[in-house]
């Protein structure tokens, strides 16, 4: 058996003291921490950022990853959206590099 010092034993004992106390180490399994969970969702809180689908980065967020900070102006997607020259109506488009002969092609 491994020896332990008085740090590891400190910690040992913080830990069983804590782990009753976490929310999502419940047996009611609406509070098992996942995907759907009311705190892992995007839903106007700065809590959740997920949408509870596969890579959906576009919809997820929180209120200020959606809204901005207040003390911050211009942040958050949707002031972006407004300042950006590269939106819905004006779209990225590569450059046309079929002229450059010669050059390293990758």
């Amino acid at each position: 058996m491994a020896t332990s010092n008085k740090l590891e034993e400190s910690a040992i004992l913080q830990r069983a003291a804590l782990i009753p106390q976490n929310t999502y180490n419940s047996s009611d399994a609406s509070q098992k921490y996942g995907v759907g969970h009311n705190n892992a969702l995007s839903d106007g809180d700065n809590k959740g950022k997920g949408t509870g689908i596969h890579l959906d980065t576009y919809n997820g967020g929180g209120d200020f990853d959606i809204n901005g900070n207040p003390n911050i102006v211009g942040s958050g997607r949707i002031q972006n959206l407004v300042i950006n020259k590269f939106n819905g109506e004006n779209g990225y488009e590569h450059p046309d590099t079929s002229g450059n002969v010669g050059q390293v092609v990758i």
